[in-house]
Formats: C-alpha cells, structure tokens, sequence
C-alpha cells in the first residue's frame, strides 16, 4: 500500500501511548480525545499498544475515555484494565536470561538489570539509580529474583545509548533475545519474535482484521515492527530516525496533537 487508506478499508487503530497519543506531560488532549471518540461511530476498533506494564496502564482508559484492551510489555502481555485481567503470551528461558545477563556483564561490568516478571518487577539498586526511580531495596544482583515468568530484561550501561549499547551487544546477545528500545535510557531484551507486531497481529487474527486493514501509529524503535506490520503505518514527527524510515508517512508531533491530525485527515 502506497497511501493513506480510504476510511471505508480501515478496521482498526494502533497506537503507541508514550511519546505518540500523550503530550510530553504523558497527558491525552482535548483534540485527541475527540478525534478518537469518532471511531466508535465508524466501527473502527482502536488499541493501545505500549511498552509499558500493566501496573503503569490504567490511566491509558482514563486518558482516552475508551474501555479497551491493551496490549502491554511490546506485545508480550494483553491487560483489560476493566477486569483486571493479564494473559502473558511469552517469556525468556530462565536459563537463557542468567546466560544473557553474566555475557552482558562479562563484556560490560558496570551494566545494571531489571526484569518484568508476569505481574512481578525486580531491579538493581544500581538500575534504579540509571534510571532516576526511587531506591526501596538496594539489590545488587537480580539473578537469584528471577523466575520462568520473565518476558522482559531491561539492561542500562552507563555513558552508552541505548542504540550504542544494541550495537555493541547484539552480537554477543544473538537471536536469543530480541533487543529494542523506546526512547528511554535502557534497552529492553525481549523472547525471540516478541514485539508490538506480535500482539498486534495476534489481536487481529483473534478479530479476523487483515493487516491492510490497519493503521498504526509510533516514535520509537520498539514502534518499528508494528508499523512495518501494519497496512499503514505513521511516524511522529518527534520520531527516531529509523522509525521515520520504516514509516509510510509522518504526521505532526505528539505535543502537536499528530495522532488528531492524521485522523482528521482520514475522517476528511
């Protein structure tokens, strides 16, 4: 597909939150909120799609005015913030995460870890600290808190991007894991073939939505395989430059409202 779809061949809306739908105050405006609000009335499906867990989501509900199922973790989990309910749909092998963990140090010893774990999260004091987030329990080694529930490592070097610590590392991690990021200062170590594009598909299968008759919406490179996914797919304006690539159009940024834009333009 070389252009924008007509609204009468789209079925659903994927969106990131982070960076992509919330302002930089991590807030959905007015003009959002309204532009989503005409989906409904189309019989267009719309789902948020985030890296984020589900401990950090119910506000996404709130934020949109829309009681939806999110797909959670870059794909690995599916949360109905209304139940209360998670279904995980892959995790790392314990064993391949201890590995992952001790090559990582072996190459960089100043290296920090945290880990989702299903419903669970666990940290180094040393990640915390990288990370800005409050010190509760000064761990120095996550290995012995990990259990066969874990769907996601996330890894901060210090003095390294996250697109310098991919580059440096990926050989060394291989195709045992599959590493991304989302603008932030860590990157996420997610099971093999685990993405946003994973859940997105799943979730369409389950609809019997074929992807031509998606569009979706990212920023970041942990955006990327949905985007390339979808029938559609659109970068902000704020986006990083791969994703711009890989995008087929970019709108307006997310404090300029883009996701609004380009759905107003659809609804044109």
């Amino acid at each position: 597909m070389n252009h924008l779809p007509n609204i009468e061949d789209v079925r659903l809306i994927a969106t990131d939150f982070d960076g992509t739908l919330a302002n930089s105050k991590g807030q959905v405006s007015e003009r959002t909120r309204a532009a989503l609000a005409v989906l409904a009335k189309a019989n267009i499906e719309f789902v948020v799609i985030t890296g984020r867990p589900p401990r950090y989501c119910n506000s996404i509900v709130d934020q949109t005015q829309i009681p939806t199922r999110l797909i959670c973790a870059n794909g690995a989990l599916s949360y109905d913030p209304l139940k209360g309910t998670i279904e995980q749909f892959a995790t790392i092998n314990l064993l391949v995460a201890i590995d992952l963990i001790e090559e990582t140090r072996r190459h960089s010893p100043d290296a920090a870890f945290s880990a989702e774990m299903g419903t669970e999260f666990v940290a180094e004091g040393k990640w915390l600290e990288l990370a800005g987030r409050p010190l509760e329990e000064n761990i120095r080694d996550i290995i012995p808190y990990l259990n066969h529930q874990v769907h996601k490592l996330l890894v901060n070097i210090p003095g390294q991007s996250p697109d310098s610590t991919i580059n440096s590392l990926s050989e060394i991690w291989g195709p045992r894991i599959n590493p991304t990021h989302a603008g932030l200062p860590f990157v996420e170590l997610m099971p093999p073939g685990i993405d946003k594009a994973f859940g997105l598909q799943r979730l369409c299968n389950e609809k019997g939505i074929d992807s031509s008759s998606v569009i979706a919406f990212g920023d970041m490179p942990n955006d990327n395989a949905m985007l390339a996914w979808a029938g559609w797919g659109i970068a902000m304006a704020n986006a990083h430059k791969e994703t711009l690539l890989i995008a087929n159009e970019t709108t307006d940024s997310n404090i300029d409202d883009g996701v609004a834009v380009a759905l107003e333009k659809l609804f044109s």
